[in-house]
């Protein structure tokens, strides 16, 4: 019970983030989410420095962006490790790189 509330917790934090930079979870399944955003419709820019950034982590195995509707599906190792405490920081690192590429 206590592990659920800390990821009801953590899912809550990280679509506070996603949604300060008007990204949204478009469909998320463990191993596979997709995200979506009308600024990366607008901005190939930052979509490559995400997928350039992301490419190097050792746990994606994948990054399809698809420009027509704004979105990344990002295949990775969802292995119960760590699974929820890595997309918050993967989250984090998104909004690292939108922050700066909007400066």
């Amino acid at each position: 019970m206590l592990n659920k509330v800390k990821e009801l917790m953590l899912v809550t934090r990280v679509n506070k983030i996603l949604n300060r930079h008007s990204i949204e979870i478009a469909h998320y399944i463990p191993g596979r989410i997709r995200l979506k955003s009308t600024l990366w419709k607008h901005n190939p820019n930052t979509v490559g420095q995400l997928i350039s950034h992301f490419k190097g982590e050792s746990r994606i195995h994948s990054i399809q962006y698809t420009p027509e509707t704004g979105s990344l599906l990002i295949s990775y190792d969802s292995s119960p490790v760590d699974n929820v405490k890595q997309l918050e920081q993967w989250v984090e690192q998104i909004e690292r790189i939108s922050v700066s590429v909007i400066q």
